[in-house]
């Protein structure tokens, strides 16, 4: 099928994710995704937990806790086959752990009641990362309680590249999450109702900070990402919060789960979706969370595109 003007992804939706058909081709007997062989190779990482507080915007001040200190944590970048093995660090006031999705791991690396850093402690995880796609990794040290991690900022992504993906000029990677507005430590103007401020500063709302792209804020905070026309764009969006989301890119298009032309997908908490398209749009654009109090909440950045 020739898609008409700038769609050239092809997407599918598993039960357990999301990812591209052209990184993960369709090749096991029954139809399902390429499991790859091992690669021989062990790709280790270092994540410490720690508090500390992080700017969503400019003035909004978050207490914090992150890996590596920053929100979201640092990509884990592996090829598929290669196996993983993460030593996590705990220097926060309470147990944390680090657990993924879609990868091999056993029940001793799953990061719920096994594989759990005590304050204090260190801990190793292990995991084989068979399967080639955008996944989140986060906290889950408490049955209970997963999503108190996720909320104080303890998410990231992990990336695994098939062996026969095509080179992408951009890669962006995009985590849509939700913020408690009880750990604000500071805001630059809080609403009461619609009567606007409370204090000075300015006034986005009520739902104002609450909603977060890669850690931050509005347009003028949250990643402004970039490319060329001509460029092979590929977009990995992660949503890691207590809400439903959509991922909307202005002036843009793709073909969806199922072969269906978008430029908006649904993607609720802990699901991801991995496509791409040429790029041939010049210009500045949008792209936001199509729900208006989370776009209102500072769910929305800025993707600027050169001649």
């Amino acid at each position: 099928m020739k898609l008409p003007g700038r769609a050239l992804a092809l997407s599918c939706a598993l039960l357990l994710g999301a990812c591209d058909t052209e990184t993960l081709p369709a090749s096991g007997g029954d139809g399902g995704p390429t499991e790859y062989p091992p690669t021989g190779r062990t790709k280790t990482f270092e994540l410490t937990v720690s508090e500390f507080d992080w700017e969503v915007a400019p003035g909004a001040i978050y207490d914090a806790i992150g890996y590596n200190h920053a929100i979201p944590g640092p990509n884990i970048e592996v090829d598929a086959g290669d196996h993983v093995v993460i030593h996590l660090k705990n220097e926060a006031k309470e147990a944390h752990s680090v657990h993924t999705h879609v990868v091999r791991f056993t029940n001793a690396n799953d990061g719920v009641s096994n594989g759990v850093a005590k304050p204090g402690e260190t801990v190793t995880v292990e995991w084989d990362a068979v399967f080639a796609g955008s996944f989140p990794y986060h906290d889950h040290a408490d049955m209970n309680d997963e999503g108190g991690g996720i909320s104080a900022g303890l998410f990231g992504a992990l990336i695994v590249h098939a062996p026969d993906e095509p080179k992408a000029a951009n890669e962006n990677v995009v985590l849509l999450s939700d913020f408690d507005t009880t750990r604000f430590k500071q805001l630059p103007g809080v609403g009461i109702g619609d009567a606007g401020p409370s204090e000075v500063g300015e006034y986005r709302g009520g739902h104002q900070y609450m909603h977060t792209i890669n850690g931050h804020a509005y347009q003028e905070w949250s990643p402004h990402f970039q490319a060329r026309v001509g460029d092979l764009v590929r977009w990995r969006v992660i949503s890691i919060g207590q809400e439903f989301h959509t991922f909307h890119v202005h002036g843009h298009r793709w073909v969806a789960p199922g072969g269906v032309l978008t430029d908006n997908i649904n993607l609720g908490p802990g699901t991801y979706a991995t496509f791409e398209w040429k790029e041939d749009a010049p210009g500045d654009w949008l792209y936001h969370c199509h729900v208006p109090t989370h776009m209102e909440g500072g769910m929305v950045g800025l993707y600027s595109v050169a001649p």
